[in-house]
């Protein structure tokens, strides 16, 4: 039969508000609440089976879920878990406070300088500290068209290293007080900043740490556009991270840490400009720094404490140097490795300058550190070669990988390696081998201030103190290691630059068909 007409079938209805609530109402009876649209339908009574008397409200596209929701207890299905306590699901949820909650799209063209700077004001520079939470970088680019201010007490986190990406491109990003102001003091400077877990992708922009104190920086990639070259850049360009300690700013950058960082393709990676003697603390720890022209650069001035540790990291392609300080003292290079630095884009054979630089001498160390260099010029190691240190003007300079050579019959002195002459002693670790025997001993090479014009062997000085096995001379062992014979030559090489002279270090092997190797490592100092 066809269907000719519909009746119109209707429900209770009226406000809720101003009566505060909707009467009872019969069993499946609705009611329709016209000023919030809700609708309810009726329990029923006890009699009729109804757990409780009273209404059931229905769900509409106007109703808010997480409050309607019972609440959200964790692990709640885990009979082991009897601790936890049931809360809202709303509370749960603002426990995760994203960027995007403030308007931020990681689309790599908008702009998210206003939607950063919100939520900043809303977590950080809010006076209720419960309002203080990590805010989180989902992955993405987020562009920055305007300078980027970071408050005291900031935390920022990102989703994954490599995902989370803040574009700055010239832009800088800096720091303020918790209140917002760019002018402070000691007691009021931007302090206790986490950033973590993203990658700063810039051109000429720069991370700008003036005035702050007691923050890290924990595995944040700083990535640049710097491109590797034979002709070092000006150390005046503007740097990755970068700061002025100077009394204009109130207080120096101290208790700065960073841990897992890697600064990629920046033409100077770290830059701390100094015009006062300032006490300052800052630690790289497991740090990577690759294709620089200078991976660290310190303008100071003279008598400044440089509380600096570099421990663990590594510098790799480094044109200039990796590390360089006009001034300053107490910096410990500490367990780090040094990869193709100092030579432009040259190989290690071929350097050019010292790969790290201390401008005082007194108590700045490199110690238990590794680098390419040594074994790369003892390979190729001639009369004519110079000799460029690691690190100058080190206090004591100690290279803990074994340089490998092998050892020729010759009845001249044949050179084996070379050292700076800038250095005043030089204290080689060595182990020979010559057929079957071995011969192990130190070398102590101590360099005087003026070469000799007449004869430059008296310019340095070296002793040689060993053991070999067997122990009897008439053993043809002990002949044989008897006869071999070091020397060291200083020579005033003017290849590139004729201040800087070169302890020619060589041997002599004049048993016949008796070769074999050499392995040793190095320590220097001034």
């Amino acid at each position: 039969m066809a269907v000719i007409q519909i009746s119109k079938i209707q429900v209770r209805r009226g406000q809720k508000v101003p009566t505060g609530s909707v009467p009872q109402l019969s069993s499946a009876e609705f009611a329709w609440a016209v000023d919030t649209q809700e609708l309810y339908i009726g329990n029923g009574s006890v009699l009729e089976g109804a757990p409780a008397v009273g209404n059931t409200k229905i769900l509409t596209e106007h109703d808010n879920i997480l409050e309607l929701a019972a609440g959200y207890q964790f692990d709640s299905i885990n009979s082991n878990v009897s601790t936890s306590i049931v809360r809202s699901i709303s509370s749960k949820l603002d426990e995760y406070v994203s960027v995007s909650d403030f308007g931020a799209i990681g689309d790599s063209y908008t702009d998210c300088t206003a939607a950063f700077e919100t939520a900043f004001t809303a977590l950080f520079r809010n006076t209720n500290s419960s309002y203080k939470k990590v805010l989180m970088v989902p992955n993405g680019t987020y562009l920055f068209t305007s300078d980027l201010s970071i408050p005291s007490n900031t935390i920022i986190r990102g989703e994954t290293k490599d995902g989370a990406i803040l574009k700055i491109n010239d832009k800088n990003i800096s720091f303020v007080t918790s209140t917002g102001s760019s002018i402070f003091d000691a007691s009021t400077r931007p302090q206790n900043i986490q950033i973590s877990n993203l990658t700063i992708l810039r051109t000429s922009g720069s991370v700008v740490l003036t005035g702050v104190g007691n923050s890290s920086f924990d595995n944040v990639t700083v990535l640049g556009d710097y491109v590797l070259s034979n002709t070092p850049v000006s150390l005046s360009n503007a740097a990755a991270i970068e700061w002025i300690n100077d009394t204009i700013y109130g207080t120096a950058v101290t208790g700065i840490v960073f841990n897992s960082c890697s600064f990629k393709s920046n033409s100077i990676n770290v830059k701390c400009t100094q015009t006062t003697a300032y006490d300052t603390t800052i630690d790289f720890n497991n740090c990577y720094f690759f294709v620089a022209d200078t991976g660290i650069y310190i303008n100071g001035v003279a008598g400044q404490l440089n509380n600096w540790k570099i421990d663990g990291s590594k510098f790799e392609e480094i044109a200039y140097q990796a590390f360089r300080s006009t001034n300053g003292f107490n910096t410990k290079i500490i367990h780090t490795e040094f990869k193709k630095c100092g030579g432009g884009r040259n190989e290690p054979d071929s350097p050019t300058y010292s790969i790290v630089y201390f401008g005082e001498k007194n108590n700045n160390l490199l110690v238990d550190c590794i680098s390419d260099r040594q074994q790369a010029m003892s390979y190729s190691s001639s009369f004519s070669q110079q000799g460029l240190s690691v690190a100058e003007n080190s206090n004591k300079t100690n290279l803990i990988d074994r340089i490998n050579a092998d050892i020729a019959v010759t009845d001249a002195f044949r050179p084996v390696a070379v050292f700076s002459g800038l250095n005043k002693f030089i204290v080689v670790d060595y182990h020979l081998h010559l057929q079957d025997y071995s011969r192990y001993g130190q070398l102590t090479l101590s360099i005087g201030d003026v070469l000799d014009s007449i004869d430059d062997d008296l310019s340095v000085a070296i002793t040689d103190s060993f053991q070999y096995s067997p122990l009897l001379v008439a053993n043809p062992g002990g002949a044989i290691m008897t006869n071999f014979e070091f020397a060291a030559t200083l020579r005033s090489n003017e290849i590139i630059d004729s201040s800087f002279d070169t302890v020619i270090l060589s041997y002599k092997n004049p048993i016949g068909s008796v070769t074999g190797t050499i392995s040793f490592n190095v320590t220097y100092g001034v």
